[in-house]
């Protein structure tokens, strides 16, 4: 239920919305200060929900890592170079259709936050999983369409990987559905579960896919099916709110906030993944081959911060519907992020022949200097999505638009100075990170407000 209250001044009454409770203003002198806050917040509930979220992203990651490792040791070079190519463009999409679970999200985050929590979140999510399953099949069929000719840009044998990639796009659409509703209602054990369960699933499709010869089209039809498999895990922990007979209308979704949710992630996806891309296109066969554990091993500073910016963006935005500073939680994901991305940084610096040895055996040539660069880079990306979430559940498109310029610096940049080197394109993607995060400073560190009353969120 809601309480109402008396603001400072007597003249006004606000009510608490449900899941919020009070908590004394910034201004407030008793009000602890960002330490103390910091300290509250390593003890409190948020940092269970992510340390829950990194394991099972740890875990899920580890398994999908463990796809790409398995199909750079059984794959030949050039077949491998074709796997991580269409892996990428499967990233940029999964980016992109992750505007989806943002927006479902942020919608059902705030909706939670209300006296009518589970009619409004019913009714909600029911509409955006039509609405997925719509435009998601027009999707695919639109991927179908450009395959050839995507396969003539990535100089790709034949259209066959691209044809299995469009399976995947429909799923993209309905699973950013229920992933979203998950996340905003703050259900991260679901969540984990359901990422877990589906990386396993791919590791064994995958698996078997390629031992039976499907080669680098085995290993890229093995995300489908996976992801086809466990939306019934999905849609069982979200079984409540389907079945629930809502008589409220379903909640509007703001089209300006979904156009600057899908321009920042789809800006985020070509800058973290638009190397994989041009070393296929500008760069010979073997040479894309051998950067192919290059990407995978560079791209592991990304999947444990991920799992931090799913905890940060509901509770940020909750916090913010609350009136509450969401500061000290963006600290600690930003800690969270940059600390592990640069010590596997360090370790690549120092031993990237043996590393790529170890792991996918000696048919690989030695990365050298470009495999540190590379997950510098892919550190920086990963701070960068931080502040993206942020930017995102504070509504600072400011943020959005400078990605947008930084994108076009990359992509300019790794034309003309990387087109014939690897390290001066890593060095380029290194520069844009950094900017990246500086612009996530400036943007979004002074435009938080400080209400009369602070509602506090109870989770």
């Amino acid at each position: 239920m809601s309480v109402p209250i008396i603001l400072e001044s007597g003249s006004t009454v606000q009510e608490i919305p449900k899941g919020c409770s009070i908590r004394p203003a910034a201004s407030d002198s008793r009000h602890p200060n960002v330490r103390v806050r910091i300290l509250t917040l390593l003890r409190s509930i948020g940092v269970r929900d992510g340390l829950m979220m990194a394991v099972a992203m740890a875990l899920a990651g580890g398994l999908d890592y463990g796809v790409s490792v398995l199909a750079g040791r059984w794959l030949e070079p050039a077949e491998y170079g074709i796997f991580i190519a269409v892996a990428a463009i499967l990233q940029v999409l999964a980016q992109v259709t992750n505007t989806i679970r943002n927006v479902v999200a942020f919608y059902t985050a705030e909706l939670s936050a209300r006296v009518d929590a589970k009619q409004g979140v019913s009714a909600f999510v029911r509409s955006v999983w039509r609405w997925g399953w719509k435009w998601g099949l027009v999707a695919t069929v639109g991927m179908a369409v450009i395959s050839p000719v995507l396969a003539r840009i990535l100089r790709l044998p034949n259209t066959w990987p691209l044809l299995a990639a469009s399976t995947v796009v429909l799923l993209f659409f309905i699973r950013t559905v229920t992933d979203g509703a998950l996340q905003g209602l703050q259900n991260f054990g679901g969540f984990g579960a359901v990422q877990v369960v589906q990386s396993l699933l791919r590791f064994l499709f995958a698996a078997g896919l390629i031992w039976l010869g499907w080669k680098a089209v085995g290993a890229i039809i093995a995300l489908p099916l996976a992801m086809a498999a466990v939306l019934i895990l999905a849609l069982w922990f979200l079984g409540p709110y389907f079945r629930e007979r809502s008589t409220v209308a379903p909640q509007r979704v703001s089209w300006s906030y979904s156009s600057q949710t899908f321009f920042g992630l789809a800006t985020f996806a070509l800058l973290s993944n638009m190397d994989a891309l041009f070393v296929k296109h500008f760069f010979s066969p073997v040479t894309a081959g051998n950067y192919g554990p290059v990407v995978t091993l560079a791209k592991i500073s990304l999947f444990i911060p991920l799992a931090v910016s799913i905890v940060l963006f509901p509770k940020a935005t909750k916090r913010r519907a609350c009136g509450r500073d969401p500061r000290p939680i963006l600290l600690l994901a930003l800690m969270a992020t940059l600390l592990p991305g640069f010590a596997l940084t360090g370790a690549y610096f120092l031993f990237p022949a043996s590393i790529v040895r170890a792991i996918f055996t000696s048919a690989y040539a030695n990365p050298g200097l470009v495999l540190g660069m590379a997950s510098f880079a892919a550190t920086l990306y990963a701070s960068l999505n931080i502040w993206l979430n942020y930017a995102l559940s504070l509504h600072r498109p400011a943020f959005i638009y400078t990605m947008i310029v930084i994108l076009i610096w990359q992509g300019f940049g790794m034309f003309f100075l990387g087109r014939d080197s690897l390290v001066h394109m890593t060095a380029v993607m290194a520069s844009a990170g950094l900017a990246g995060n500086i612009a996530g400073f400036v943007t979004t560190w002074f435009t938080v407000e400080a209400p009369a009353v602070v509602l506090a969120p109870t989770t």
